[in-house]
């Protein structure tokens, strides 16, 4: 696959061009819809009249009323005060006028906007069609100011439902052409949108007033949406217009900067740069993602396009997501999509165009002669031969061929800079009967890494129909579409294979496609394995498409009972091919010397899955209030759940060629295999709101949940919550403070639920292919493999929460601080037996309990300036985890690096578990004084602290050190408006984490791999005694002079990064009105921009149990973009 340059990247293949041509099409199809809908409106509806001894004019109203049609004529031209007769049924709007007006010489012209002009045939000839229409409008004119009195330019008047409008000039005046029953509508950032009727009014003032930030806004619950002002849990929400900031690939990152959640996107590779979602830190041993519902179904963040999102709302305690019982202990996001609304037809367009590089890639030493010079001096030390000649190292300070005696940059080899682009189309619109609502998205995304690469196609359509005040259904509809490719051995690999290769080593393909070899071997090096030809040769190919059908009812009885029932299906399928081709490499000096990387054979796999969820949940919903004082709501409700999941794979060898990859084409060792399960819930589930004069607040939730997941004797369990909150300033001693406009004091407590783990975790385990021998041959058979806990049960977390909300001069000042207290217990983990058992592993029961203990701070600031309008706002999120209980004194957890992070009682989960480093032995005196570590211990190497004070270093003196869990993470936005440009910032960071760094690049020539520049310029030697690194020898995981698992190599991970920032630029609304747009935005986004950090060996952000280190790069991004309204 050709990586697309900077300089190439206006140039597109022929698929692209196809692509291009589509997108043109559709651009078109929708300038021609926009133009030919007025005409297809006029003949798709019809009428129905009966009217007697009526005026002509009066009819012509009644037509208005009953559609979106508007009617221009002049008197002295058509005669409207004639009475006539009419009784039509399912009329064409041309049909009823040819009616009302027989006998009169008229024509009927339909404009846009379903204007028709009502005229002569005279008035027609060599004259503006538009003149009278001008007659019937008359200007509106006035003077708009703030509170103060002070004149407001740049507000936004416009005509509702059209693009016709204007702004206010430096006074705050406007003038605007209108008729009598349009509706104009005043619009300014940070103040409230007013509308008003014009009338017989020619003069319109307008005093704006400071829009209330929040107090009034409209909150997503479980089941339902909330005032949240009304709030009585900690819920965090995300607006559309906070999404629509900033370009996304994934809509993961719209979390970003929320206070409470942890987001680390861990890398940026095309079609898989999902970010860690953590809701309160860390919760259980086992899945702690949180549970993602899309308009009340569970769905998969990445797949939402993120310019569908309407709002997000982040459900932390157990009083807002208790609702959701077994599966919320991890917190609930619940995610709004967008739908029509009642206006006329809108269509947006969203396009953007980037290129992406990586944030940090290893800077390694280049120069073969200095790695040369370097692993002799390791080897030297260390009292072993050294590997390379004077006479080797001559040749290649001298030698010119590139191929005989390379410098190659492995990294650079195998990175560059990408391009990519997506593009949004939406088209929504209503009346009071029906609205809807489509989205289209395409995105085309190149990787940075060779090869790499991934398309998106998505879908979201919804329709809502309203054919009564007590009726209400409809469907929302779906789909995404993901192609994506990378190596055969995954980017992972592809890293981990430049970062172990050599400068020594040549990266050239012969014309023959056989890659040239290395010439000189490194003692303790593997293989080389080429990482260009592992990136390029043979293919990877993973297509996953979603799909999701949402039927949903409402219907008001008598007493305002609302009962709605949703159904819904979600269908799920992933294809994985995966080729593994045969690769040559060849001697440089002997070109018919050649070896295979590899395989020896060419061998494909092929994995196909699927799977289906479907969801029918009913409620019933009622809310009344009493006595103007008392409001009572209460929801009730149950739901039914079903998963299934199946997939199939297959292997086989022996393909003739590098071409022809399908499964049938190859012809020895086929090999086959694919498993299905499902699982299911059942649900009750309830809510009670009680507010007295909206001062005093009360909420019980509750869910009754069946799983089957677990044994018939423990199925059930039953998940209540309880909160009240306490509105200070309604009460009567508060009304004197102007001040404060919110004070709120809430708190909650309540128990959360977790079924996170394998399917049949209460049953034994029986594998199938438990072959042995007998009578020296293989029998096939059967066997328990794992034993099992009829008796295991949900993992319950206990959360008591107490929150306090203020906002200050009409929340012009927000603060939001929430103390948080969440203790799990029973959480499921597998019991290890000793060996005497047999070939066993132990049950999965519940065994630990954990704590997460913390607080989190927001504040948030808007104001308007005259032009100048801003908005300020920061968080902080502290989290204390603690292990409670364990079985056991220590648990290691086993990752790349050997047991090295624990799990141990009275520590947060997955600490270090180190050797403590004192810094660097300088002297021989020094070493000999000094607990014994090793037979060839230097001045120079590592210094390890003595614990127990044996006399020996050993691993008994490894401590718990570090934690790869943040205590605290925080953000903070800034955005600015003047005069149409818009200036936008987020800031998100960490603290209280380290990590320990990829041994590949930390320790130098590690198993015989390269060296970093750093490294290279600040080791240890007689003359650098001040050296920030050992003195070079010869690192082994585990073993060696300076290569045990210590402090010394544990870095700070804390980091504080510019994950966004936009500047962009809205053009007046009179430049948009002229190509039928009521608004045009252009701008430029930079992601993940700027990093600050004292950690330098890869990006700081990685995953929390940092196992994530071959991962693929994370990137920056830059891009340029537009949004367009008509």
């Amino acid at each position: 696959m050709k990586k697309i340059g900077l300089s190439n990247f206006p140039n597109f293949d022929g698929k692209q061009k196809l692509l291009l041509t589509m997108k043109l099409t559709l651009m078109l199809l929708l300038a021609c819809f926009m133009q030919v809908s007025a005409t297809v409106y006029s003949q798709a509806t019809k009428l129905t009249f009966d009217a007697k001894n009526k005026r002509v004019e009066d009819v012509l109203r009644d037509i208005e009323d009953k559609s979106d049609f508007r009617f221009f004529y002049q008197r002295e031209q058509v005669n409207v005060e004639q009475k006539i007769n009419l009784n039509v049924t399912d009329k064409t709007v041309e049909e009823i006028l040819q009616q009302l007006f027989v006998g009169q010489d008229v024509i009927f012209d339909v404009r846009e906007d379903n204007l028709i002009l009502i005229k002569t045939k005279n008035s027609s000839e060599g004259g503006n069609s538009d003149s009278f229409v001008k007659q019937q409008q008359k200007a509106v004119t006035g003077k708009i100011t703030d509170s103060s009195g002070q004149p407001l330019p740049g507000v936004t008047v416009v005509i509702k439902g059209t693009t016709q409008g204007t702004v206010t000039d430096v006074d705050g005046i406007y003038s605007v052409n209108s008729e009598s029953e349009d509706v104009l509508l005043f619009s300014f950032v940070g103040m409230t949108t007013q509308e008003i009727t014009v009338g017989n009014q020619s003069v319109i003032n307008i005093t704006m007033e400071q829009e209330s930030i929040g107090l009034e806004e409209i909150v997503t619950i479980g089941y339902g949406t909330q005032r949240k002002v009304n709030l009585t849990g900690s819920i965090s929400s995300v607006n559309s217009e906070f999404i629509e900031s900033r370009p996304m690939t994934n809509s993961t990152q719209a979390l970003q900067g929320v206070n409470g959640i942890y987001v680390n996107q861990v890398g940026g590779q095309p079609g898989a740069d999902n970010a860690t979602i953590r809701i309160r830190g860390i919760g259980t041993l086992n899945n702690n993602d949180p549970l993602v519902l899309v308009d009340g179904i569970q769905y998969n963040l990445r797949d939402v396009n993120p310019n569908d999102i309407e709002s997000i709302s982040v459900l932390k305690d157990a009083a807002s997501a208790s609702i959701y019982g077994n599966r919320a202990a991890n917190g609930v996001i619940l995610i709004t999509t967008k739908t029509g609304k009642v206006e006329k037809l809108k269509v947006e367009l969203n396009s953007y165009f980037g290129v992406q590089q990586a944030t940090y890639i290893p800077d390694m030493v280049t120069n073969s002669v200095d790695y040369m010079t370097v692993r002799n001096e390791a080897s030297f030390n260390e009292g072993q031969p050294v590997p390379y000649s004077d006479e080797q190292i001559n040749a290649f300070r001298t030698g010119t061929d590139p191929v005989m005696y390379p410098n190659t940059d492995w990294f650079g080899a195998v990175f560059s800079a990408a391009p990519m682009q997506d593009h949004n189309v939406r088209i929504s619109g209503g009346t009071e009967s029906v609205v809807y609502s489509m989205s289209l998205e395409y995105l085309n995304q190149e990787g940075i890494m060779l090869d790499t690469d991934a398309k998106k196609y998505s879908l979201n359509s919804n329709v809502i129909f309203k054919p009564s005040d007590k009726l209400e259904f409809g469907a929302i509809i779906s789909g995404s579409y993901w192609d994506r490719n990378e190596s055969y051995e995954g980017s992972e690999n592809v890293m981990e294979r430049a970062a172990r290769s050599l400068p020594i080593q040549p990266n050239f393909k012969a014309e023959n496609g056989n890659y040239a070899d290395v010439r000189l071997v490194t003692p303790g090096h593997n293989a080389f394995y080429h990482p260009v030809a592992i990136a390029t040769e043979g293919s990877q190919n993973n297509k996953t498409q979603r799909v999701m059908v949402n039927f949903f009812t409402q219907y008001i009885f008598p007493l305002d009972i609302k009962y709605k029932v949703n159904f819904a299906v979600n269908k799920y399928d992933a294809y994985n091919h995966k080729f593994i081709p045969t690769t040559l490499l060849y001697k440089p000096e002997d070109p018919e010397n050649t070896r295979q990387i590899g395989k020896r054979s060419r061998s494909v796999e092929q994995t196909n899955s699927n799977s289906m969820n479907t969801s029918f949940f009913q409620t019933l919903n009622w809310s009344k209030k009493v006595a103007d004082r008392h409001n009572i709501n209460l929801l009730l409700g149950f739901s039914m759940e079903s998963f299934y999941s199946s997939n199939f794979d297959g292997y086989i060898e022996g393909f003739l060629g590098n071409e022809l990859t399908e499964l049938n084409a190859g012809t020895i060792n086929m090999d086959v295999g694919g498993t299905s399960y499902e699982s299911k819930l059942m649900s009750y589930f309830g809510r009670a709101n009680y507010s007295y004069a909206d001062k005093y607040l009360l909420e019980f939730n509750f869910r009754y949940d069946g799983s089957s997941r677990f044994a018939e004797n423990n199925r059930w369990g039953f998940f209540p919550s309880v909160s009240a909150g306490w509105r200070v300033n309604e009460e009567a001693f508060m009304q004197n403070v102007q001040s404060i406009n919110n004070l709120k004091i809430r708190v909650s407590w309540g128990q959360l639920g977790n079924q996170n783990i394998s399917l049949y975790s209460f049953l034994n385990n029986i594998n199938i292919n438990q072959g042995t021998s007998f009578n020296n041959n293989v029998v096939a058979g059967s066997a328990v493999t794992a034993l099992s806990d009829v008796n295991i049960s949900w993992e319950t977390s206990t959360i008591t929460n107490i929150g306090l909300d203020v906002g200050l001069f009409d929340s012009k000042l927000d603060f939001t601080v929430d103390v948080f207290d969440k203790k799990t217990t029973d959480i499921l983990a597998r019991i290890n037996v000793p060996g005497q058992v047999g070939n066993l592993s132990g049950p999965i029961t519940n065994l630990y309990s954990m704590s997460n203990k913390g607080f989190e701070i927001g504040a948030s600031h808007r104001n308007s300036i005259r032009e100048f309008t801003y908005t300020l706002g920061a968080n902080i999120a502290y989290v204390d985890n603690n292990v409670d209980f364990l079985d056991g004194d220590i648990q290691f957890e086993t990752n790349r690096f050997g047991n090295i992070s624990v799990i141990k009682e009275g520590f947060p989960v997955n600490s270090w578990y180190l050797y403590e480093s004192l810094g660097l032995f300088q002297t021989v005196a020094e070493v000999e004084n000094s607990a014994f570590q090793h037979a060839k211990t230097s001045p120079g190497d590592i210094k390890y602290r003595d614990f127990n004070e044996d006399g020996v270093i050993d691993i008994n003196d490894m401590r718990v050190m570090g934690r790869s869990v943040p205590k605290y993470t925080y953000s903070f936005n800034l955005n600015f408006d003047y005069k149409g440009f818009d200036l936008g910032a987020l800031f998100q960071g960490v603290q209280g984490i380290d990590i320990y760094p990829w041994h590949n690049v930390s320790w130098p020539v590690y198993n015989g791999a390269g060296i970093t520049k750093e490294h290279f310029a600040n080791y240890w030697t007689p003359e650098n005694t001040d050296a920030k690194y050992p003195r070079m020898s010869l690192y082994k995981r585990g073993s060696g002079i300076n290569s045990l698992n210590s402090t010394f190599w544990l870095k700070d991970a804390s980091y504080l990064r510019l994950k966004n920032l936009q500047l962009g630029y809205t053009l007046p609304t009179e430049l948009s009105n002229k190509i039928n747009s009521s608004k045009i935005r252009v701008y430029v986004n930079a992601q993940n921009f700027l990093t600050f950090s004292k950690y330098n060996v890869t990006d700081p952000e990685k995953d929390i149990l940092q196992e994530d280190i071959f991962n693929y790069p994370s990137t920056k991004i830059f891009t340029a973009g537009f949004n367009i309204t008509f």
